[in-house]
């Protein structure tokens, strides 16, 4: 088997990370914002809460922090789970990492393998690559492996085999 696993873009990975920050901070902005305003205006919120706005902002910095890391350990722990091995005969797809579920596919049930890319996916070199499989009996199957770095090169791989 092919030492060297197959693995999602890191540009995917980057695009979701950066995404996920931009995102949180935003919210937290507008909210840290409009909290701001009234504390500094001197306007009126229920219960008496300007008193513990500082407090408030404190515990919503914590909150935005703490859902961050986990959001990023989320994205990262699954790409580093999710990977894919080519052997001789066989296609394997892994993924998880405290408990794994893994796919054996037979290469020579190989029907047809297609790239699928967008323009960012052209621009960052990732994509979609599908393959579909079939059997005797009428068995048939569609493998879809997303956001692959460089989908070309693995089709090319598959297409070897078929």
């Amino acid at each position: 088997m092919n030492k060297e696993p197959i693995r999602a873009s890191v540009a995917i990975l980057a695009i979701q990370l950066v995404s996920l920050l931009i995102f949180t901070d935003l919210v937290y902005s507008i909210i840290n914002f409009f909290l701001m305003k009234v504390y500094f205006l001197q306007g009126v919120l229920p219960f008496d809460t300007h008193r513990y706005i500082v407090f408030i902002l404190a515990i919503l910095h914590i909150g935005k922090s703490i859902f961050q890391v986990i959001f990023v350990l989320k994205f990262v722990m699954k790409w580093m789970g999710d990977s894919y091995f080519i052997s001789e005969a066989h296609l394997v797809k892994r993924s998880g990492i405290m408990s794994v579920i893994e796919k054996t596919y037979d290469l020579d049930n190989v029907r047809s393998v297609t790239v699928n890319q967008g323009v960012l996916g052209k621009l960052f070199h990732f994509g979609d690559v599908v393959i579909e499989t079939s059997a005797s009996g009428g068995y048939m199957d569609q493998i879809i492996l997303n956001g692959l770095a460089n989908p070309e090169q693995f089709e090319h791989k598959i297409r070897g085999h078929f």
